[in-house]
């Protein structure tokens, strides 16, 4: 299973990003667990500052900050995260 933890400042559209993410991972048949937060000392944990929200972390590497990811983009890079998973 892949933990996606998505940081995100309140009043944000987070539904669009979730959304993308699960057809990501629908796509690359892949079971994701979703997390998301608005606490700001999350954002001190990943050393990003929160005026780069949304940021993605994938399995606990920030793999996407500032905006929103292209859908072909989240699919490769969940690819990518399937092809090193045992």
């Amino acid at each position: 299973m892949v933990k996606i933890d998505i940081l995100i400042k309140p009043g944000e559209k987070c539904e669009h990003i979730e959304r993308i993410i699960l057809m990501a991972a629908q796509f690359q048949k892949m079971e994701v667990k979703i997390t998301r937060t608005s606490n700001f000392a999350a954002y001190a944990q990943c050393a990003i500052n929160p005026s780069q929200t949304p940021i993605i972390i994938i399995n606990g590497n920030v793999e996407f900050a500032g905006r929103s990811p292209e859908p072909e983009i989240l699919r490769r890079k969940l690819a990518e995260i399937k092809s090193y998973t045992p």
